[in-house]
């Protein structure tokens, strides 16, 4: 009795311990995965609304952008200049 139980408890330890059949692996297609990464959508977005549906154009953005450029430089030159001033005194 104790022999056949030994037995058994070493079948069934082989039978646990057998590695499962792993899957076979392969290449994800581009109808699978979702190729396009939540970043780039966020960007397509803000650039459709901000030039699609605001009909902004390119010469629109870059005068935005020279304007913005100028008042952050002029505040760094009067930043600099009071710095300059109050270094002298």
């Amino acid at each position: 009795m104790q022999k056949q139980r030994i037995v058994e408890y070493i079948e069934d330890a082989h039978e646990i311990s057998a590695p499962a059949a792993q899957p076979a692996l392969r290449l994800a297609t581009g109808d699978e995965v979702d190729v396009v990464s939540p970043a780039r959508r966020l960007q397509d977005d803000l650039a459709n609304a901000f030039s699609a549906e605001a009909a902004w154009s390119v010469k629109r953005t870059v005068i935005a952008g020279a304007a913005f450029h100028v008042v952050v430089l002029g505040s760094l030159g009067l930043a600099a200049g009071s710095l300059i001033l109050h270094l002298t005194r």
